[in-house]
């Protein structure tokens, strides 16, 4: 959405005191716009903030449609008042949240930040505060809720209004604390700047083959700006394993909470079992030590689950709230998630990057030394140095590969397909199918029940094959390859049938009667 709904009117020169205002000594607000199309009677039109590039047709437009004033980074020929700020995706943010009753100030408010693992460490914050509050709101990457709605869609570049009305609307509905991860687009576009945050989690500060070196830059300049929106009381948690990230926080935040398996922090985890479907942890917090039994695997998810038990151990919480709550998460849809089947051990994982897929084998490795099978999706929007890395990685690891390619067109997927070979040293033992639905079946059916699959590359995602124009995902489809490869391994014939209606309705003997 690009509207922010009316909620309390503000006063321009009250949010933007620096600010030029030209043509009235102050403008009242009532409901901020980034785009002339959505424009109300009354409302401010925050122009060079949506996506027109025509700022002066559009301001025009917003004129017609009754707008009372123009905040603006430039002067532009109006009939109407203008406020002149220096940014007007910031000011954007900063007038939402206003324009919305500022609800960052009135709950617990936790951001999660960093180059990784973003999503699954909120939603893991999330599961704890619910546990202890049983109304929590959330926003990420996989979906949100905002304490009396579940299952709303979120975006990665989630405007400053959606997020400010995401908050108003988890105020509005009770709930005590809200939980936000904080994208790379958001912070780029400097959507959370109106907020005000009790704890900022930074999960990693690893370079991502997303962004070019200048954004780069930008983001760890957006982090550096993020942390002076933390509260005087706030506390700011960190994964101290990153040593990029630990050298940033001891240059800025001197008197962060770190966590984390291999550093000395305060508060620490170490492995006690791994198995092919979960994992245990000792969780040291002060004085206090507990276990922690999860079915998310690999230390990333390790380090995610320390990072929640951070945040309970700043807010105080008990420990046995603590790891209830962390518990209650099994499951992160796309994020190394076990399908369960006696048959075959796949895992799915977003893995669209090559640290990310060497990340998801190692932690695979870890949990068993079976040969690990990989469908991987070749990565969009990548250089031609990132896909021979992403090749590399799937050559070295994985002992089959089979590649797809459901994004691009033909003759682009083909020049990608291509990168991918070139960073394999016998490109020859790679496996090329298209057809993603197929090369799961394949992987599936073709593998050894001690074989471990991964599906890369599209995590909860859904994509579409040139069969049919109906959406699906690696889950749905290894769930039916899976069906059907049991149903083929374990027939019952009639004669089994009769059998055993035969054999229930015989006496059994009783060894030992409880009466």
């Amino acid at each position: 959405m690009s509207r922010c709904a009316p909620s309390h009117g503000i006063s321009l020169r009250e949010v933007f005191p620096h600010a030029q205002i030209l043509g009235a000594s102050d403008v009242q607000c009532g409901s901020c716009h980034a785009d002339a199309e959505t424009m109300q009677p009354g409302g401010v039109l925050f122009a060079g903030a949506g996506d027109s590039l025509d700022l002066a047709r559009e301001v025009l437009e917003a004129v017609s449609r009754g707008a009372s004033a123009i905040v603006t980074e430039q002067f532009l020929p109006s009939p109407i008042p203008q406020c002149i700020v220096s940014d007007v995706h910031e000011a954007l943010s900063c007038a939402a949240n206003a324009v919305a009753g500022h609800p960052s100030r009135k709950v617990l408010t936790i951001g999660v930040v960093g180059t990784h693992g973003k999503t699954t460490a909120a939603l893991l914050t999330a599961s704890m505060l619910k546990h202890v509050g049983n109304r929590v709101g959330y926003h990420c990457t996989l979906g949100g809720s905002n304490g009396a709605e579940s299952g709303m869609r979120c975006v990665a570049d989630a405007s400053a209004i959606d997020l400010a009305q995401f908050a108003a609307a988890s105020v509005e509905n009770g709930c005590p604390a809200m939980v936000v991860e904080i994208t790379d687009e958001m912070l780029l576009s400097r959507a959370t700047s109106g907020w005000e945050f009790d704890v900022l989690l930074f999960t990693s500060l690893r370079k991502s083959q997303r962004l070019d070196k200048l954004r780069s830059r930008g983001v760890e300049n957006a982090l550096q700006r993020l942390m002076g929106q933390v509260k005087k009381h706030g506390v700011i948690v960190y994964n101290a394993d990153d040593a990029r990230l630990h050298r940033w926080i001891e240059r800025y935040q001197p008197h962060a909470i770190g966590y984390g398996l291999d550093a000395a922090c305060d508060v620490m985890g170490k492995r006690k079992e791994r198995g092919a479907n979960h994992q245990s942890l000792m969780i040291q917090m002060g004085r206090a030590i507990a276990p922690v039994n999860t079915k998310l695997l690999g230390d990333p998810s390790a380090r995610h689950i320390l990072g929640a038990a951070a945040i309970g151990y700043a807010f105080g919480l008990e420990v046995d709230e603590i790891i209830g709550g962390i518990e209650r998460l099994q499951r992160v849809p796309g994020r190394m998630q076990c399908i369960p089947s006696p048959h075959r051990r796949v895992t799915i994982d977003l893995a669209d990057q090559a640290d990310r897929l060497a990340v998801s084998m190692h932690s695979l490795s870890c949990h068993s030394d079976a040969p690990i099978v990989c469908v991987a999706e070749v990565p969009e929007a990548a250089t031609a140095e990132q896909l021979m890395a992403y090749g590399k990685v799937l050559e070295r690891v994985a002992s089959k590969v089979i590649l797809t390619q459901s994004r691009e067109s033909t003759l682009s997927g083909q020049r990608s397909l291509w990168h991918v070979l070139d960073g394999c040293d016998v490109p020859a033992s790679i496996e090329i199918v298209p057809n993603r639905e197929t090369a799961i079946e394949l992987a599936i059916r073709s593998s050894k029940p001690t074989d471990q699959i991964l599906l890369a590359g599209w995590g909860s995602g859904r994509w579409t094959t040139n069969r049919s124009e109906e959406s699906k995902s690696d889950i749905d489809v290894a769930e039916r390859v899976l069906r059907e490869l049991g149903d083929d391994r374990d027939p019952t014939p009639a004669a089994s049938v009769a059998e055993n209606a035969e054999a229930a309705q015989r006496p059994v003997l009783k060894i030992y009667d409880a009466a």
